[in-house]
C-alpha cells in the first residue's frame, strides 16, 4: 500500500514525460506488489538515476530527488541481511551521495532556467542540506528575480516588505543590490503616494535611513509646506545630519525666525556640523543684542531698540521690539506718527514682509469710532472676573471669579435692565483645583470648562450639569489645551493646544489651532492641525466658532497687528472644517499693545464680550461693538419649548439638515428641566428640523432662508405626541417637509427623508394611516379638490415604494373644504396649503 501510494503521488510528474526501457521497467517494478525490500530501494535510487541522465526525455531533477529520497528512506528500513542484497544489487552509499549532489546541481540549473522567484523558492525549500555554494547561488538568483518581478510591477508596499523581510540575506549575499533596491522602493512611493505627506516621509526615512541623501529634497519641500519642525526634529534625532543639508536649513530658518538667542544656541547643539553653515554665528550675535522686552520700551533704551530692530529684522522677535516702539504712539491713538515709525524701519523687513503690511494698513486705516464698556458692578467685583462666555440666546453669561487665587465658575442671567448678581454653579466648582469656563454649545447643552489645567466637558441634565471629564482620553492629550469649541452637528472641535505638531520651533509659546473629529465610538480623533494660513510659529489661540457656523473668530502674536496678542477674525471656505481664509486682523479699535484675547461674539454678530485690565484694578468683564466689515453671517433663529402632550419636557433631540443636500447640520438639546430649545441657522439655504426621540412621533418643520440677507427670528413651541398618543388619539398631524412644485402633484426630492421615516413609522408600528391633502381657496372648489387628491396620490404612492401596504396607507383630498385659518391673507393661505397625516385605528 505504502509503495502504491507513492508510485501514485509521483504519477502527475512521471506520465507526461516520455521514458527509456529502462524507467519504464523500474516503474513496474516499483508497481508490483510482490518486490523484494531491498530491490524495491534500489529500484527508486536507479529511476532517480534515470531521471537525472541527460539521454532520458523524462529529465526532471524535482522528481529524481524526490525519488532518491524516497530510495534512502528505505534503505535505511532495511535489515542488516537486506543491506547486504541490496549492496550485491549495486547500491554503494558513495554513489548514492554523489547522484544527489548532482540532483541538486541539475535543480539549481533547472529553476533557474524557469526564471520566477516561485521557482527558486521552491528549490530553496524542497532541496535541503543545500551546500554554501548551491544556497548562495540560488538565494542571489531568488533574490535578483524577485526584485524584478516587484520592480515591474511598481508596487511599493510589496517592494517594502521585501526589503524588510529580506534586509539579512540582501547584506549577505547581495549588498550590491542595496541602492538599486531603495531607489526603486523610493520611485514606487513616489508613483503611488503623496510625495509632500511628511509623515509618509519619515517612516519612509525611518525605514530606510541610509537613503537619507535620496529623501532630503522631497522631505525639505514637504517640511517648507507644513513646518512641523518641532515633530521632524524628534524623528530626524538618530538620523545622519550631514546627508540632510536642504532639510536642515528649513529647520534652521524656523529657528532662525524666532530671532530668539537659546533658540539658535539649541539648534547649534543639536546640528554642530552646521555650526558655520546658514550665517548662524552672526544670528546669534545679533540675538544677544535684542532688548529685554519684558522690561517695555524706554527713552533711554530707544537707541537699543532701533539698533537691534535694524540688525534683526526681519526676525520675529524684531518685530515685537517695533510693536514695543510704537506703543505708547498705539496707546494715545496718534496713528500718524506710529505709522511714521513703522515706516522708517520697514525697508529692513524687506517689501514684501506681510506682518509690516498688515501694520502700516492698520495704522491708516480709519477708526470705527468704538469703544469697550464695562458690564458693570452687577458682573464685576473686587475680586476680578474673566473668560466671558455668552450663551447662543444671549440670555446667560458664565466667567471665571477669583477669589483670593480660588477661580470658579459662575453665571447670570440677563434681565430687562441688564444682569442679575451672578451665582457660582457649586455642581461644577471646588476648594481644591481651579475652574473656568471655555465655550458653550450653540444649544446650550454642552458646556466647555478648564479644571486644574486639563480641558473637561459636562453636559446639562434633569439635575443640572453633570460631573465633568476630561475632553480627550490620556492617550491622545495634547501638552496643553486652551480654548475650545464644538461645531452644531457635533462632529467636530476646534481647539488651541501646545503639540508636537505644532508649526515652527517647539517654545512655551508656540501654540496652535486644531481640529479633531468625533469617531464612531463617540471619543474624539487625533487632533489635526489647522495648517499655515492660521497658524504660525508663535501663540495661535483662543478660536471661537461663531453660530453661523462659518466664521472663526481667534487671537494671534504670528500675524500682523498691534502687540502681545490681536484678535482675528477668518471665514470657513469648504464644507470641512480645514480650509480657512486668510485671518485678518479686526483693527486698530479692537486690539492694541497688550492681550487681546478671549473675544466671544453675541448671535446677532454686533458685541463682543472680553475681559481686560481697568489701570489700578483687577480684570473685568467689557463688552464692545464688532465693526460691520468683521461681523459674522447673519443668523436666524428659532426658539421654543419641546414638550409632551402632557406639558412635560421631551427627551428628545432636534436634527436640523440642509434640505437641497441632507447633510446634518446641527444637533439640537432641549433643556431637560424646561423644555426650552434655541436653534441657530446661516442665511442662505433652506432647512429641515425634526424631532426624534424613543417612541415618539418626529414632528418637523422647515425654514426658507435662501432669500435672507438679514437676522430672522421664529418663535414655535413643539408638542410631540408619542407614537401610541397618535395612534389611539386619531391624530392629524401636518407633514410640513412635504413638497410640490408649483400648481403640481410632482414631489420635491427634499421631501424624501420626511416621506421615508414616515414610510419607517407606519412599518416599525403596523400603523393605519390616512393622508389628507389641502388647499388654500386660490382656484376653483373642484379644481383645488382634484389636486389635493392627486398630491395626496402621490404622497401614498412613494410610501408603498418604501415596503408600506395598501392596506395600512390611504389618500384623500379635501381640496380647501378644512381651512385650518381664513383664507384672506397670504399666511393664512399657506396654512391651508398642506398635507397631513391622520392617524387610524
Amino acid at each position: 500500500m505504502r509503495l502504491t501510494a507513492l508510485i501514485f503521488f509521483f504519477l502527475p510528474i512521471l506520465t507526461f514525460a516520455q521514458t527509456t526501457p529502462e524507467a519504464l521497467a523500474l516503474r513496474q517494478q516499483l508497481a508490483a506488489t510482490d518486490a523484494a525490500p531491498e530491490e524495491q530501494a534500489w529500484a527508486y535510487i536507479q529511476l532517480a538515476e534515470q531521471y537525472l541522465s541527460p539521454e532520458c526525455n523524462c529529465f526532471q531533477p524535482d522528481s529524481a530527488y524526490q525519488l532518491l529520497r524516497e530510495g534512502q528512506r528505505q534503505y535505511r528500513q532495511l535489515s542488516s541481511r537486506e543491506l547486504r542484497k541490496a549492496e550485491r544489487l549495486g547500491y554503494d552509499e558513495q554513489r548514492v551521495n554523489q547522484l544527489k549532489q548532482d540532483i541538486r546541481t541539475a535543480g539549481l540549473k533547472y529553476h533557474q532556467e524557469q526564471g520566477s522567484s516561485a521557482d527558486m523558492a521552491y528549490y530553496l525549500e524542497n532541496y535541503g542540506r543545500l551546500s554554501h555554494r548551491l544556497r548562495t547561488a540560488a538565494t542571489k538568483t531568488f533574490l535578483e528575480l524577485r526584485f524584478a518581478e516587484l520592480q515591474a510591477a511598481r508596487q511599493y508596499d510589496s517592494l517594502k516588505v521585501f526589503a524588510e523581510t529580506f534586509d539579512a540575506q540582501l547584506k549577505e549575499y547581495l549588498p550590491e543590490m542595496q541602492p538599486r533596491l531603495e531607489r526603486a522602493v523610493f520611485e514606487s512611493f513616489f508613483d503611488q503616494r503623496d510625495s509632500t505627506n511628511l509623515n509618509d516621509l519619515f517612516l519612509l526615512l525611518r525605514d530606510f535611513p541610509d537613503a537619507a541623501p535620496l529623501l532630503d529634497l522631497p522631505i525639505s519641500r514637504a517640511l517648507s509646506a507644513l513646518p512641523l519642525i518641532t515633530k521632524a526634529e524628534n524623528i530626524l534625532r538618530g538620523a545622519r545630519h550631514r546627508d540632510l543639508p536642504k532639510t536642515v536649513r528649513i529647520i534652521y530658518l524656523y529657528h532662525y525666525y524666532t530671532g530668539d538667542w537659546g533658540d539658535l544656541i539649541g539648534f547649534q547643539n543639536r546640528y554642530p556640523f552646521y555650526t558655520d553653515s546658514f550665517n548662524l554665528q552672526r544670528a546669534v550675535t545679533v540675538a544677544q543684542l535684542a532688548p529685554d522686552l519684558d522690561l517695555g520700551f524706554t527713552d533711554d533704551r530707544k537707541a537699543a531698540f532701533e539698533r537691534y530692530i535694524e540688525l534683526g529684522a526681519p526676525t520675529q522677535k524684531a518685530y515685537f521690539a517695533l510693536q514695543h516702539y510704537i506703543a505708547r504712539e498705539v496707546e494715545a491713538k496718534n496713528w500718524k506718527q506710529a505709522l511714521a515709525k513703522v515706516n522708517q524701519f520697514a525697508g529692513y523687513f524687506g517689501k514684501s514682509d506681510e506682518r509690516i503690511q498688515q501694520l502700516q494698513q492698520l495704522l491708516s486705516a480709519p477708526s470705527e469710532g468704538i469703544t469697550p464698556q464695562s458690564l458693570g458692578d452687577t458682573l464685576n467685583s473686587i475680586d476680578g472676573e474673566y473668560a466671558p462666555v455668552l450663551s447662543a440666546d444671549g440670555q446667560r453669561m458664565y466667567f471665571c471669579r477669583n477669589r483670593d487665587g480660588d477661580e470658579d465658575i459662575y453665571f447670570a442671567d440677563r434681565n430687562p435692565m441688564g444682569w442679575n448678581y451672578p451665582e457660582p454653579i457649586t455642581a461644577l466648582n471646588t476648594k481644591s483645583s481651579h475652574e473656568a469656563p471655555l465655550n458653550i454649545s450653540p444649544d446650550g447643552s454642552t458646556l466647555l470648562m478648564y479644571d486644574g489645567g486639563v480641558v473637561e466637558y459636562t453636559e446639562r441634565t434633569v439635575d443640572g450639569w453633570s460631573p465633568s471629564v476630561p475632553f480627550f482620553p490620556e492617550d491622545r492629550r495634547p501638552d496643553w489645551q486652551g480654548m475650545s469649541a464644538i461645531t452644531a452637528n457635533e462632529e467636530a472641535v476646534i481647539f488651541a493646544a501646545r503639540s508636537i505638531d505644532c508649526i515652527g520651533a517647539r517654545n512655551e509659546d508656540n501654540i496652535d489651532l486644531f481640529v479633531a473629529y468625533r469617531q464612531t465610538d463617540g471619543q474624539w480623533g487625533p487632533p489635526i492641525n489647522l495648517g499655515t494660513t492660521l497658524n504660525t510659529p508663535f501663540e495661535d489661540r483662543s478660536p471661537f466658532l461663531h453660530p453661523d457656523q462659518r466664521t472663526l473668530y481667534f487671537s494671534s502674536d504670528g500675524h500682523g497687528g498691534f502687540g502681545e496678542l490681536d484678535v482675528f477674525v477668518t471665514r470657513r471656505i469648504s464644507d470641512g472644517w480645514t480650509d480657512w481664509s486668510p485671518p485678518v486682523n479686526l483693527g486698530k479699535d479692537i486690539n492694541g499693545p497688550g492681550y487681546d484675547w478671549g473675544y466671544r461674539i453675541s448671535t446677532d454678530g454686533r458685541t463682543a464680550y472680553f475681559s481686560g485690565f481697568e489701570t489700578g484694578w483687577k480684570e473685568e468683564l467689557y463688552e464692545i461693538g464688532v465693526p460691520e466689515a468683521h461681523r459674522p453671517i447673519p443668523v436666524a433663529t428659532v426658539t421654543g419649548t419641546l414638550t409632551r402632550q402632557s406639558g412635560t419636557p421631551a427627551d428628545a433631540l432636534l436634527i436640523v439638515n440642509d434640505l437641497e443636500t441632507g447633510e446634518e447640520v446641527a444637533r439640537v438639546h432641549p433643556d431637560p428641566q424646561t423644555g426650552q430649545y434655541f436653534i441657530t441657522l446661516p442665511v442662505g439655504q433652506r432647512y429641515s428640523y425634526t424631532v426624534t426621540g424613543e417612541g415618539l412621533y418626529p414632528i418637523s418643520n422647515h425654514l426658507d432662508l435662501r432669500e435672507s440677507t438679514g437676522t430672522l427670528e421664529r418663535k414655535e413651541n413643539i408638542t410631540v405626541p408619542s407614537i401610541p398618543e397618535a395612534r389611539d388619539g386619531g391624530l392629524s398631524l401636518p407633514l410640513r417637509n412635504l413638497f410640490f412644485e408649483t400648481d403640481s402633484h410632482t414631489i420635491d426630492p427634499a421631501s424624501h427623508p420626511e416621506l421615508n421615516r414616515l414610510a419607517k413609522l407606519v412599518q416599525d408600528y403596523d400603523l393605519k394611516v390616512e393622508i389628507a391633502g389641502h388647499t388654500d381657496n386660490q382656484g376653483g372648489a373642484e379644481y383645488n379638490k382634484a389636486l389635493s387628491q392627486r398630491r395626496a396620490d402621490a404622497a401614498r404612492a412613494y410610501l408603498l415604494q418604501q415596503g408600506c401596504t395598501p392596506a395600512q396607507v390611504e389618500a384623500t383630498g379635501y381640496g380647501l373644504e378644512q381651512p385650518l385659518q381664513d383664507n384672506a391673507s397670504a399666511e393664512g393661505r399657506a396654512r391651508n396649503r398642506r398635507v397631513e397625516i391622520r392617524f387610524r385605528k
